[in-house]
Protein backbone atom coordinates (compact mmCIF):
# COMPACT_ATOMS: atom_id res chain seq x y z
CA UNK A 1 0.00 0.00 0.00
CA UNK A 2 1.47 3.44 -0.83
CA UNK A 3 2.80 5.11 2.40
CA UNK A 4 0.19 8.27 1.43
CA UNK A 5 -2.70 5.57 2.30
CA UNK A 6 -1.01 4.36 5.31
CA UNK A 7 -1.27 7.89 6.51
CA UNK A 8 -4.08 9.12 6.03
CA UNK A 9 -5.60 5.73 7.08
CA UNK A 10 -3.27 6.85 10.64
CA UNK A 11 -5.17 9.67 10.45
CA UNK A 12 -8.46 9.84 10.13
CA UNK A 13 -8.55 6.46 12.13
CA UNK A 14 -7.84 8.82 15.11
CA UNK A 15 -10.98 9.87 16.55
CA UNK A 16 -9.26 12.26 18.73
CA UNK A 17 -7.59 14.14 16.08
CA UNK A 18 -10.82 14.04 13.77
CA UNK A 19 -13.22 15.18 16.59
CA UNK A 20 -10.62 18.13 17.35
CA UNK A 21 -10.46 18.88 13.62
CA UNK A 22 -14.10 19.34 13.64
CA UNK A 23 -14.62 21.14 17.18
CA UNK A 24 -12.22 24.07 16.38
CA UNK A 25 -13.46 24.19 12.74
CA UNK A 26 -16.93 24.43 14.21
CA UNK A 27 -18.31 22.56 11.57
CA UNK A 28 -18.50 19.07 9.42
CA UNK A 29 -15.45 19.50 6.69
CA UNK A 30 -17.96 18.10 3.78
CA UNK A 31 -14.69 16.00 2.72
CA UNK A 32 -13.04 15.05 5.89
CA UNK A 33 -10.65 17.79 6.41
CA UNK A 34 -7.84 15.42 6.22
CA UNK A 35 -6.54 15.56 1.87
CA UNK A 36 -4.26 13.70 0.19
CA UNK A 37 -2.36 15.88 -1.61
CA UNK A 38 -3.78 19.72 -2.53
CA UNK A 39 -7.12 20.07 -2.33
CA UNK A 40 -8.75 21.74 -5.09
CA UNK A 41 -8.81 25.17 -3.86
CA UNK A 42 -9.49 26.92 -7.52
CA UNK A 43 -12.86 28.22 -7.52
CA UNK A 44 -12.90 28.83 -3.48
CA UNK A 45 -12.14 32.27 -2.36
CA UNK A 46 -9.56 32.93 0.79
CA UNK A 47 -12.68 33.52 2.86
CA UNK A 48 -13.79 30.12 2.43
CA UNK A 49 -10.38 28.56 3.24
CA UNK A 50 -9.69 30.34 6.32
CA UNK A 51 -13.82 28.75 7.16
CA UNK A 52 -12.70 25.09 5.95
CA UNK A 53 -9.79 25.55 8.76
CA UNK A 54 -8.02 23.55 10.22
CA UNK A 55 -7.15 20.82 7.69
CA UNK A 56 -5.08 18.37 7.01
CA UNK A 57 -2.91 17.41 3.49
CA UNK A 58 -0.45 14.49 3.34
CA UNK A 59 2.23 14.45 0.55
CA UNK A 60 5.15 12.56 -0.48
CA UNK A 61 8.64 13.16 0.12
CA UNK A 62 11.40 12.24 -1.80
CA UNK A 63 14.26 9.82 -0.60
CA UNK A 64 13.48 6.09 -0.17
CA UNK A 65 15.96 5.16 -2.70
CA UNK A 66 17.92 2.00 -3.13
CA UNK A 67 19.71 -0.30 -4.69
CA UNK A 68 19.59 -3.92 -3.90
CA UNK A 69 22.41 -6.74 -5.39
CA UNK A 70 19.25 -8.89 -5.89
CA UNK A 71 16.31 -6.62 -6.65
CA UNK A 72 14.91 -8.03 -4.24
CA UNK A 73 13.58 -4.96 -1.70
CA UNK A 74 12.39 -6.10 1.61
CA UNK A 75 11.94 -3.20 3.71
CA UNK A 76 10.42 0.05 2.82
CA UNK A 77 11.37 3.52 4.82
CA UNK A 78 9.09 6.03 3.31
CA UNK A 79 9.02 9.53 4.09
CA UNK A 80 6.07 11.92 4.31
CA UNK A 81 5.15 15.48 5.04
CA UNK A 82 2.04 16.28 7.11
CA UNK A 83 0.79 19.90 6.80
CA UNK A 84 -2.09 21.45 8.80
CA UNK A 85 -3.32 25.08 8.68
CA UNK A 86 -5.44 27.11 11.40
CA UNK A 87 -6.61 30.56 12.20
CA UNK A 88 -3.73 32.11 13.89
CA UNK A 89 -5.67 33.03 16.75
CA UNK A 90 -6.23 29.74 17.72
CA UNK A 91 -2.37 28.73 19.06
CA UNK A 92 -3.49 26.46 21.85
CA UNK A 93 -5.81 25.02 19.72
CA UNK A 94 -2.96 24.20 16.65
CA UNK A 95 -0.70 22.77 19.15
CA UNK A 96 -2.86 20.59 20.50
CA UNK A 97 -3.57 19.45 16.95
CA UNK A 98 -0.34 19.11 16.16
CA UNK A 99 0.36 16.76 19.09
CA UNK A 100 -2.84 14.54 18.27
CA UNK A 101 -1.14 14.29 14.45
CA UNK A 102 2.32 12.97 16.42
CA UNK A 103 0.63 10.47 18.49
CA UNK A 104 -1.37 8.94 15.33
CA UNK A 105 1.87 8.84 13.38
CA UNK A 106 3.46 7.68 16.43
CA UNK A 107 1.37 4.93 16.75
CA UNK A 108 1.30 3.75 13.06
CA UNK A 109 4.78 3.66 13.67
CA UNK A 110 5.80 6.72 12.07
CA UNK A 111 8.51 9.02 13.65
CA UNK A 112 8.93 12.86 13.21
CA UNK A 113 12.34 14.31 11.77
CA UNK A 114 11.34 17.64 11.11
CA UNK A 115 8.86 20.43 12.02
CA UNK A 116 8.29 24.00 11.46
CA UNK A 117 5.34 26.35 11.82
CA UNK A 118 4.72 30.13 10.29
CA UNK A 119 2.10 32.45 9.29
CA UNK A 120 1.06 31.25 5.85
CA UNK A 121 2.56 33.52 2.98
CA UNK A 122 -0.56 32.99 0.82
CA UNK A 123 -3.41 33.17 3.19
CA UNK A 124 -1.60 35.20 6.11
CA UNK A 125 -5.13 34.50 8.76
CA UNK A 126 -3.67 30.98 8.49
CA UNK A 127 -0.98 29.52 10.45
CA UNK A 128 1.22 26.41 8.75
CA UNK A 129 2.51 23.86 10.60
CA UNK A 130 4.75 21.12 8.35
CA UNK A 131 6.27 18.04 9.50
CA UNK A 132 7.87 15.20 8.00
CA UNK A 133 7.44 11.71 9.15
CA UNK A 134 9.57 8.90 8.39
CA UNK A 135 8.43 5.23 8.64
CA UNK A 136 9.91 2.99 11.02
CA UNK A 137 10.14 0.27 8.29
CA UNK A 138 7.27 -1.22 6.23
CA UNK A 139 7.86 -4.87 5.01
CA UNK A 140 7.18 -5.55 1.25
Amino acid sequence: MLALNLVYDALFGSEQLTQKLEDVRGTTDPLGGIYIGTPDFDNTTDADIVALSPWIRITDLPGDETTDADDDRFLEYPRVQVDFWCKNELLPQASEIDTLISKAMHAAGWERVYHHSDVDHDTPQLRMVTAYFQSQGIPV
